[in-house]
């Protein structure tokens, strides 16, 4: 027979109710079958009526009778309503033997929640799984009682508000489980904001992505959406910042495209003319205005009315200029080479790029400092490539092989991927870029090694790097510092899904994998056979511990931890 434990306001049980068909139970303050609204919901079955003694609750609160092995409960409108503590996997039609109702359960008193954090994702692949964690985990911080699964086809199953669409066509589901209170549907409200709000990002770096920009790492991704969010501001001016071949003039085109301006996107490289080309270039000149201008010159500005006018490298801007493009910042205003006193304006917004140290340069006298201040109003600063390993891997992921099969990562050894991991990458981009033209494209799965690796990085590099010291010189054995270094971030990954993330992680890899791999070649213990048992381990321990100076009990641990993970 089913039952239903009816608690009050302060969780406290009032009765235990035992439902059988021909009978329905009122719930409230001051119950009367008289006057309770829908009451005939219970089918002429026998009123029976129950007290539950307290101010919030209502006189007639709520309704409950037994159809069928199922609970049935209707609130009668009720001012606080009636809360149901579902049992896990089970509906509202709730055909557990035991169910619990919370009358007039005021929300909680933790209302004003903030906001998911950040999640981190890097692809299409990984979008919703991210969301899915980080929203497992704020419920959890919030002592919130519910579960969030991702669900591939969004069309069948739960509906809004339990159900919260995702832009890569996946949704996910928040179901609670355990008793909701009146707070509930406020946290929802802030969960759906802060979806709509990493749609928004996910839709915006997919597009860039379709555009050709690689956005794997933390850093772009973060210098990307702060371009986003200036853009969709309203922002009428942005300074990118960063060394050249980062990527600045497809973040440029990443502002314009999401300002929603209807002009063009015009780009000028500033360090390519002189001051009298420079200024024409800009402003427009007649003809006549100086030698050899023929035509009447349509400036830049005016090609970019009502759109973005990128100025590339505007720290090598002539101080000639730089004057007048204050005055068009400030006013929008400008005037052609040698038609002055004719004052035009134009509707456009500005996206400056410099890899050069503008706060030095107006500081030395080497550019204006008004100038600076002008264009400071929105800075960016775009990470060089030897801190975004994350988009290395994706470039070369992007890279088909000559099988089609594979992906050029897959060409390298893992200690040539280390090798890579710590190239400094001075040329960014374009030197990642021209050191993958000169490597065979038909090489078989791991047949880049470290030495051909190492040659060709040194053939396009600015300085000699410097070779990893020799093995020989620390111990007895010999092996590659690099290869041992990338076989413990390798097993990490496979253990875990990821690189070490946090410092915790970062001494978890340090102790469990990369300190065992390196004692046992460091120690020469390579060079015995495997042990069969512990006794084995132990006597082992005891032949190479004098030999490295370390006592018995530490290289014991240490080859036993080689042995559970890397001898599998």
């Amino acid at each position: 027979m089913p039952r239903v434990i009816a608690k009050g306001p302060d969780g406290q049980i009032q009765h235990t109710l035992d439902l059988d068909l021909p009978h329905a139970v009122l719930l409230g303050r001051a119950p009367d079958p008289g006057t309770a609204p829908g009451a005939a919901e219970a089918d002429g079955r026998t009123m029976r009526i129950a007290t539950v003694v307290a101010p919030s609750v209502s006189a007639n609160h709520a309704l409950v009778w037994s159809d069928e092995n199922a609970v049935c409960v209707r609130d009668l409108g009720s001012r606080n309503g009636t809360w149901l503590l579902l049992p896990r996997g089970e509906t509202v039609r709730v055909t557990s033997a035991d169910v619990v109702l919370h009358l007039a359960q005021s929300a909680s008193e933790k209302t004003g929640f903030d906001e998911p954090p950040p999640p981190s994702w890097s692809s299409r692949r990984d979008f919703a799984p991210a969301l899915a964690a980080c929203l497992d985990q704020w419920l959890r911080d919030n002592g919130i009682a519910a579960h969030v699964a991702v669900v591939s086809d969004p069309t069948e199953g739960a509906e809004p508000p339990m159900r919260v669409p995702l832009a890569n066509g996946e949704a996910l589901d928040v179901v609670p489980i355990a008793t909701a209170d009146a707070s509930w549907s406020r946290l929802l409200e802030r969960l759906w904001r802060w979806a709509v709000r990493q749609n928004s990002i996910y839709e915006a770096e997919e597009e860039t992505r379709r555009e050709g920009m690689i956005l794997s790492s933390r850093a772009l991704r973060s210098a990307h959406q702060e371009v986003v969010d200036a853009a969709r501001s309203g922002a009428r001016t942005l300074l990118l910042t960063g060394s050249s071949g980062v990527g600045k003039e497809m973040l440029a085109e990443v502002f314009h495209r999401h300002s929603g301006r209807s002009g063009a996107f015009v780009p000028v490289n500033c360090s390519m003319f002189s001051k009298e080309l420079l200024r024409s270039e800009l402003f427009g000149a007649e003809v006549g205005a100086f030698t050899g201008a023929t035509r009447r010159i349509v400036g830049a500005v005016e090609r970019a009315q009502g759109g973005t006018l990128f100025l590339d490298e505007v720290g090598d801007m002539p101080p000639e200029v730089q004057p007048m493009l204050l005055r068009f910042l400030d006013r929008r205003e400008f005037e052609h080479v040698g038609h002055y006193g004719r004052v035009q304006r134009a509707d456009v917004v500005v996206v400056a790029a410099t890899n050069r140290d503008l706060r030095e340069m107006a500081r030395t006298g080497g550019f204006r400092d008004d100038l600076w201040f002008r264009l400071s109003v929105h800075v960016v600063d775009v990470p060089s490539l030897r801190g975004r390993w994350e988009d290395v891997v994706a470039y070369l992921e992007s890279l088909p092989m000559a099988d089609g099969r594979h992906s050029m990562r897959d060409a390298f050894a893992p200690a040539a991927l280390a090798l890579l991991r710590g190239h400094a990458w001075e040329g960014n981009f374009r030197e990642l870029m021209n050191f993958i033209q000169r490597l065979p494209r038909d090489a078989d799965v791991g047949a880049i090694d470290v030495a051909t690796c190492g040659r060709e990085l040194e053939r396009g590099a600015l300085r000699r790097s410097t070779a990893p010291p020799s093995m020989g010189a620390v111990g007895p054995g010999r092996a590659d510092w690099s290869d041992l270094t990338a076989r413990a971030v390798q097993a990490f990954i496979e253990d875990h899904g990821h690189e070490p993330a946090s410092w915790d992680e970062q001494k978890e890899w340090n102790e469990k994998y990369l300190k065992p791999l390196l004692f046992f070649h460091l120690s020469g213990a390579a060079a015995h056979p495997p042990p069969a048992d512990d006794n084995g381990l132990t006597s082992l321990a005891s032949q190479i511990a004098g030999r490295v100076k370390a006592d018995r009990g530490t290289a014991a641990k240490q080859l036993a931890r080689y042995f559970e993970r890397f001898r599998r």
